[in-house]
């Protein structure tokens, strides 16, 4: 990404999540700070720098959107947002029409005024309100249920701003297919003790790759989705109870000494206390998120140490809230790299720079960004490449 726009861009990322606890895409907010950027430059961009890459875009910005996305081809998994405001001007919405016919999908950015007109419904595959917009989520149920048809939406909505369990139960509750974002410190602040335990699915799966004794490496990729099920096998393979006279901090490592038949019988024990919580699903894939965003971070020309290093710091970075134990605590009877607990429990050391700019990334575009990268000796073309890479991993979107 050499481009002055991926140079000088802000980035910021969140999943658009469904009533299932799936991501349908994830919403990039783009911040370009470039005078002549517009949305077909970033969607060019982001176009070309996924080229094959699963996995669905929703691009926001407030880049202007003009004819000359007409001139690029229209990706089914790179969808635009589109300002509630613009689509009620009359350029607007004869633009919008084009880009319709042209097969650009659309998201509607906010409540429109007035009702779309009929032939601009189409265009959109869903509106996104903030719930402090939603005339439905301020009505009793009956009355939200009650609604004139005239206020009766014929575009499926997204609900945005959403901060607890409860207001995101009540947006599925009045009809929202999605929210954007997650509740994730209101899930892991009132998810039971049972929420510390890995997905029940995916102990599943890895028994199953172990009945059809699949690689070790395809194993790793189970175990790196699901940081309850990290941290307990990482605790598990070092216990006194192997007598090894060296750590084991790797998970390939974990699977290979372990050996399959072993690792599966610690499956099965696994089984009766694996996540029944949904609500901490996304959350789970968040911690996973991160692991891979500061893997690309720190880039293929580092050694695989650090690599695994980071990885395991953004795997392991939510677990004080999803298993409710301070890290000190958890790490008494975990070894983790010196520089992982360092980070984590001192909140100090050189990796802490790097969770910063995670930290970041999930709340951006965040003006402060440039500086956290500073402290990396990173550039924000480096970051944002490491974004890119990060939200189409192909881990990543199994999971």
């Amino acid at each position: 990404m050499s481009t002055a726009l991926f140079q000088h861009a802000l980035f910021g990322y969140e999943p658009i999540v469904d009533r299932q606890r799936n991501a349908l895409a994830m919403r990039v907010s783009v911040a370009a700070r470039e005078a002549n950027a517009t949305m077909a430059t970033l969607y060019a961009e982001f176009a070309a720098h996924r080229a094959g890459a699963g996995g669905t875009l929703a691009l926001r910005s407030e880049a202007p959107i003009g004819e000359d996305l007409l001139a690029l081809e229209a990706l089914p998994e790179l969808w635009i947002e589109v300002p509630a405001w613009f689509v009620s001007t009359e350029t607007g919405s004869a633009l919008v029409a084009r880009l319709h016919a042209a097969g650009f999908p659309m998201l509607l950015g906010g409540r429109p005024d007035t009702p779309l007109p009929a032939e601009l419904v189409p265009a959109f595959r869903m509106s996104i309100i903030h719930v402090d917009d939603d005339r439905r989520l301020h009505k009793g149920l009956l009355q939200a249920m009650q609604l004139q048809p005239e206020v009766k939406r014929s575009i499926p909505h997204v609900n945005e701003g959403v901060r607890t369990i409860a207001m995101m139960e009540r947006c599925f509750e009045r009809g929202a297919v999605a929210v954007v974002g997650w509740p994730t410190e209101d899930a892991l602040q009132h998810g039971g003790k049972a929420n510390s335990n890995p997905s029940y699915a995916t102990i599943v799966e890895m028994m199953g790759m172990i009945d059809r004794g699949d690689d070790p490496i395809a194993i790793e990729k189970v175990i790196r989705r699901d940081a309850a099920l990290a941290y307990k096998l990482l605790r598990y393979i070092n216990s006194p109870g192997f007598g090894l006279s060296v750590e084991v901090q790797s998970f390939r490592h974990a699977v290979m000494m372990l050996g399959y038949a072993r690792l599966k019988r610690w499956c099965a024990l696994l089984l009766a206390t694996a996540c029944k919580d949904s609500n901490l699903r996304p959350a789970m894939v968040a911690s996973f998120r991160r692991g891979i965003f500061l893997e690309h971070l720190i880039g293929a020309g580092q050694d695989e140490q650090l690599r695994d290093e980071v990885f395991i710091l953004g795997v392991l970075s939510l677990l004080d809230r999803l298993l409710k134990r301070p890290f000190d605590e958890l790490f008494r009877n975990l070894h983790v790299p010196e520089r992982v607990r360092e980070t984590l429990v001192e909140r100090r050391g050189p990796y802490m720079p790097y969770l910063r700019v995670v930290e970041s990334i999930e709340h951006g575009p965040d003006p402060q960004l440039p500086e956290r990268l500073d402290d990396c000796v990173m550039s924000l073309a480096q970051c944002n490449q490491a974004v890119m890479r990060a939200l189409t991993a192909p881990d990543l979107l199994a999971a």
